[in-house]
């Protein structure tokens, strides 16, 4: 009978042990789950997502076509905003240059020449209509003195006083007289019209300079294309490609390298429209990559779109149903130590007070 009874004591501690494990197990799991489900529920409320990392890039081209003479950078290599990248083959620029220059001494000669023949022009216009206007004054005193003469002559020789031939003497001398006044007139109208020599002279210096900046022009031009043979980086940035080789033949515009501004990286992500209201400029960012697991970089809020782009999930209610928008958010990561690399997964945490 007490060995039964021992049996069945056995029985109901182990019972109970077994009970009790239960129990303890179903606290600890439950306490888990809700530990898990409050990390959870704070993990999805935290303004936290996933962007790629990116930089700016640009493409480096030259503005004029030619023959690649010299190639200065290699892929990786950091360079500096005006540095030369490359060089085009330049004899014919050269040449043109040249032409252009001796194009522009040539016309600057013209003008120089044009320029002085203005002056010297209206000099001798002037000088010639101030000796006709001399001739005038004088064939004007003759004409009245001659009239003078011949008044008196034809008083005298209707009172008999003189001989016919005397008389034809006086109205002869004065009709030379006045001969030889309308000859100064008409000498000094056309020196006076010799005038327009002068504009002339001025046009032509006129079109003179006109040439001279034209050629001008082309000098600059020329040169312009000479310089343009050099290719300068437009940026501060490291070469990430290089598309071309020394000796190839190019377009204006062809991209030789592509420059990439790795010092200044950033993440674009989309944070949704029930909690883009808590992001503000210049906001602290925590970022992650999965290359680092335990390193965490820190960035800023730079820029929030004022306009939703994709929908992220469909709210549904009794009255409506609609897409939640969200909105792109770009973060600023300082990338001095260049441990992150364009296009590795970002997981960033925006920092709220």
């Amino acid at each position: 009978m007490d060995e039964l009874l021992k049996v069945q004591q056995k029985k109901k501690n182990i019972l109970f042990l077994f009970i009790g494990l239960i129990a303890l197990t179903t606290l600890i799991f439950g306490g888990y789950f809700y530990k898990n489900q409050v990390s959870l529920a704070k993990e999805q409320d935290s303004l936290t997502a996933t962007g790629t990392l990116e930089a700016t890039s640009v493409m480096a081209s030259f503005k004029v076509p030619g023959r690649i003479d010299t190639l200065l950078v290699a892929e990786g290599d950091q360079v500096k905003k005006g540095a030369v990248l490359a060089a085009l083959e330049t004899k014919e620029l050269q040449a043109k240059l040249s032409q252009a220059k001796g194009a522009h001494e040539a016309a600057l000669a013209a003008s120089r020449q044009a320029e002085e023949a203005v002056p010297l022009t209206s000099q001798q216009v002037e000088t010639t209509i101030a000796q006709c206007n001399a001739k005038v004054e004088q064939a004007t005193v003759k004409v009245r003195s001659a009239q003078q003469l011949y008044d008196r002559m034809v008083e005298l020789h209707k009172a008999g006083a003189i001989s016919d031939s005397q008389f034809d003497d006086a109205t002869n001398n004065y009709d030379a007289a006045k001969q030889q006044l309308e000859e100064a007139k008409a000498a000094l109208a056309q020196a006076e019209a010799a005038r327009l020599k002068v504009e002339v002279s001025q046009a032509q210096h006129d079109a003179a300079v006109g040439q001279a900046n034209q050629a001008q022009g082309a000098v600059d031009e020329a040169s312009a294309y000479l310089e343009n043979s050099k290719l300068k980086a437009p940026m501060n940035g490291f070469i990430t490609q290089k598309y071309l080789e020394q000796g190839e033949m190019l377009n204006a515009g062809t991209p030789v390298f592509e420059i990439t501004d790795l010092v200044n990286s950033y993440v674009k992500v989309f944070i949704s429209e029930k909690k883009i209201g808590r992001v503000r400029l210049g906001q602290k960012v925590e970022i992650r990559v999965p290359a680092f697991p335990d390193k965490v970089f820190e960035g800023k809020v730079v820029f929030i779109n004022n306009a939703g782009e994709f929908a992220v999930k469909k709210a549904v209610n009794e009255q409506y149903q609609h897409d939640i928008r969200s909105f792109e958010v770009k973060i600023d990561v300082p990338n001095q130590d260049l441990l992150l690399k364009v296009g590795m997964t970002a997981n960033v945490k925006i920092l709220e007070e």
